[in-house]
């Protein structure tokens, strides 16, 4: 009785490992716009977490952007995550243009400082910015890396409408 248990369960794993190993073959590849549209969500929610090395993992070193390389963006952000006046980072609309190995995108965001308390109420936006950031990105390496970026302020209902006004 435990034998064919034993062996059912080896079966049972075999046919799931199958399964798993041929949805990965057959599955369609993310394109290059959804690749770096995930680029900028996982940096947005480093950036929030106040995870300022993985904020800038997908930074190139040949990055320029506003009179910053790498490091200085990477001090820029961890100077802002530790000033404290957002807790928040929200993605409002971003568009992506690819052209073989060089894409642009641009993408508006809200930093948003929220409040704190037990009600709905007591945890709604008690303040915040909206920004609009347009970067420049290269394929190095098999991997999409922004190597220029600026930003500047937007008024928040140009933010809410998405990118591009």
């Amino acid at each position: 009785m435990l034998r064919s248990r034993a062996a059912a369960l080896v079966v049972v794993l075999g046919i799931a490992a199958a399964a798993v190993g041929a949805w990965r073959l057959l599955r369609t590849p993310p394109s290059d716009e959804e690749r770096i549209r995930a680029l900028l969500d996982r940096a947005a929610r480093a950036a929030e977490e106040k995870r300022v090395g993985d904020a800038v993992e997908d930074v190139s070193e040949r990055f320029q952007g506003e009179g910053l390389d790498r490091r200085g963006l990477k001090q820029l952000i961890a100077y802002q995550a530790m000033r404290g006046d957002w807790n928040a980072v929200v993605a409002l609309g971003t568009q992506v243009r690819v052209d073989g190995d060089v894409a642009e995108a641009v993408a508006d965001v809200a930093l948003v400082r929220s409040g704190r308390g037990p009600g709905l109420a007591d945890r709604l936006p008690a303040a915040g910015s909206t920004w609009r950031i347009e970067a420049s990105l290269e394929r190095e390496d098999g991997r999409w890396r922004v190597t220029g970026a600026s930003w500047r302020p937007v008024p928040v209902e140009d933010a809410a409408a998405g990118t591009g006004r």
